[in-house]
């Protein structure tokens, strides 16, 4: 904790010099130099050293000390001429200070004490001001009791002599983060929690207690007296009572968070395993996932219209849906091109440029979002709003106008910031969906087609392994557009009008033209343009001869 308090005093712009066992400056000559000195030093050699240094703070100055316990070290520091003030944060050296708390225990002089409340404050810090006397009782408890609950629990799971892997395999949950936070704390220092327990008087007495009621529950157990054990059991639940529903809903959050973390090792082993097999040909179409997202719907949208009851794999990546077609793991890909309001997706043009892909089908669908939160929760409770980044930006005048102080919060996909929130419970964020999906969910529609623009619509493409058909004379017969793409070896003035002049003198109708930077060769772009007609076509046969022998590299992306 003394390197993170060097780091805070830094950042507020404050010179920091340190005494230490290695260090050639004294803690006598810190003492007389520092105008705030802070002792960081175990709690059982806290003592010795604010006597070895007391006589030589200056009266001007300011002596702290960042120790678990308070009335022992305040009563020492005073016999320092100094300001004094005790200070405990409430964290590890391994968090950030905003957010966190600080109990402050002010012993001497305001001068300074307002000071390093303000510095504190600036940094994020939530000051807590107690006694010390205070101070030691509640860490009796929320210390000293809790942390003798979490070693003796790690005792008696040695004594049953039952192997962790087994224990964790069968436990729920809630019983595994208990035990997650046994096993966090007898990771760490002995010594540490040793000092916390023995030389504060306050935890023997909380101690004491919590043993009492331990024998009083066995008691209960022994005489498996049913009625007794409910009245304890309620009796228990009021000292907590009204903080129950909080606990509830932030124990939610964490098992949440960890089972989603759990569930994305066992994503990363499974996709390890099937590196190793053979592809399995049994998804009709891949989509980028997951499941209940536009890309879905527009999956179900064109399956339905090709009457086909093939199976849809979800994706975690566009170039994961690429890799699916080429890899023959699916026989399609439907991936979206461009958002109306958006523009275009970059990572499609990318991957179609540079894979043996074509596309065989362009459909549009429309962009309706709702704002759902969990059944119950009302406007007036929200103060997050989660979704894709794409969503929130397509919703962003209804958000600013009903929820401009609502913070908003990324997330991988719209349909998983809805996951999230009943994962944890989370009674205070809305999340952005389709209209589409949110209608059978059976959560709270705090409004529906939320979207900036009515007429938002997503275009998608259908992919199929291969090079893009030539299409025959009869077929010319029927309207057909024409994706291609293609670059220049050098860059020359006229190159791109000359290309585009090709297109006018055939009467030929452009329309999209993009350009992307090429990832091999930095400095040049790659075009991509589309045009109605097919390449069947005699004269769009010959303009695209013309135009061969103007580009270095060509690529007919699709026909459809």
């Amino acid at each position: 904790m003394g390197s993170y308090f060097t780091q805070v005093f830094k950042r507020a712009g404050h010179k920091v010099i340190i005494a230490d066992k290695g260090t050639k400056l004294t803690n006598e000559q810190l003492a007389q130099k520092a105008d705030v000195v802070i002792i960081s030093v175990p709690i059982h050699r806290t003592r010795e050293v604010i006597r070895s240094i007391v006589k030589h703070v200056r009266k001007e100055a300011v002596l702290l000390d960042l120790t678990s316990l308070k009335q022992f070290p305040l009563k020492e520091m005073l016999k320092a001429k100094s300001d004094v003030i005790g200070l405990h944060p409430m964290f590890g050296p391994t968090n950030p200070l905003e957010g966190q708390t600080v109990i402050t225990c002010p012993g001497r002089g305001k001068r300074w004490y307002t000071w390093l409340k303000s510095l504190l404050k600036a940094q994020g810090a939530i000051i807590t001001e107690l006694t010390p006397k205070e101070h030691d009782k509640i860490m009796g408890i929320v210390q000293g009791m809790v942390h003798f609950a979490d070693i003796a629990f790690g005792h008696a799971l040695k004594e049953l002599k039952i192997p962790i892997k087994k224990f964790i395999r069968f436990a729920g949950p809630a019983s595994e983060l208990k035990i997650a936070f046994s096993a966090r704390l007898l990771a760490q220092d002995p010594q540490l929690y040793a000092s916390i327990e023995l030389e504060n008087p306050e935890a023997l007495r909380a101690i004491k207690q919590y043993a009492k009621s331990i024998q009083k529950l066995m008691k209960i157990d022994e005489k498996n007296d049913l009625k007794s054990f409910v009245e304890y059991f309620n009796g228990a639940s009021k000292s907590l009572e009204n903080y129950e529903k909080k606990a509830f809903d932030d124990t939610n959050y964490l098992i949440h968070a960890i089972l989603e973390r759990r569930k994305r090792q066992k994503e990363i082993e499974l996709l390890g395993k099937k590196k190793t097999k053979a592809p399995q040909n049994n998804i009709e179409v891949a989509v980028l996932g997951p499941e209940n997202t536009f890309s879905d719907l527009a999956a179900q949208k064109y399956l339905k219209k090709e009457k086909n009851s093939g199976k849809i794999g979800y994706f975690a990546s566009v170039p994961d849906v690429f890799d699916a077609v080429t890899n023959g793991l699916a026989k399609k890909g439907i991936v979206p091109l461009e958002n109306i309001l958006q523009g275009s997706i970059r990572e499609t043009f990318d991957e179609l440029h540079g894979r043996a892909v074509h596309i065989i089908s362009k459909f549009h669908i429309p962009i309706h979002h709702s704002l759902v939160a969990l059944p119950g929760v009302k406007k007036k409770d929200i103060n997050t709003i989660a979704s894709h980044a794409q969503a929130l930006n397509q919703c962003s005048n209804h958000l600013r106008k009903l929820f401009p102080h609502a913070r908003r919060v990324g997330s991988p996909s719209t349909f998983a910031a809805y996951v999230s929130i009943v994962g944890e419970n989370d009674r205070h964020t809305a999340v952005i969906i389709p209209d589409e999906i949110a209608q059978g969910l059976g959560g709270n529609i705090l409004s529906s087609r939320i979207e900036n623009n009515k007429g938002n619509q997503t275009t998608f493409v259908v992919i199929k392994k291969g090079k893009a058909r030539l299409l025959t004379k009869s077929d010319t017969k029927k309207k057909y557009e024409t994706s291609l793409s293609f670059s220049f070896g050098e860059d020359r003035p006229g190159a791109l009008f000359s290309i585009f002049k090709i297109f006018a003198d055939a009467n030929i109708n452009l329309s999209r033209i993009e350009s992307r930077p090429c990832k091999e060769n930095i400095g040049k772009y790659i075009f991509f343009l589309d045009f109605e007609g097919s390449p069947g076509d005699p004269i769009t046969k010959k303009v695209l001869s013309e135009m061969k022998k103007k580009v270095a590299a060509f690529k007919l992306l699709g026909v459809y």
